[in-house]
């Protein structure tokens, strides 16, 4: 189970598939932001991305559309949460 929910999380979170390359502090960071924003979407009945089986170096990432209201949805979280 806590197998999975770590797949769920990278999955979720491309850039901690591999090592991440910052000062063990700003790690510290990175980590603990993707895990409240991992937290908060399963909190809001997010459905969870789905498994890869594999990781390709050589498939590409999709890119996300310019969506408004995620982004004023990412506005309010950022306000509550972090001023």
């Amino acid at each position: 189970m806590v197998k999975r929910m770590f797949g769920v999380w990278k999955n979720r979170f491309q850039s901690l598939r591999n090592t991440l390359r910052f000062e063990p502090r700003r790690c510290c960071k990175v980590i603990i932001a993707t895990a409240v924003l991992h937290n908060d979407l399963k909190q809001h009945n997010c459905p969870d991305p789905p498994m890869e089986e594999q990781n390709d170096p050589d498939v590409p990432m999709p890119v996300a559309g310019n969506n408004q209201g995620g982004l004023a949805l990412r506005a309010a979280f950022t306000l509550q949460h972090f001023s």
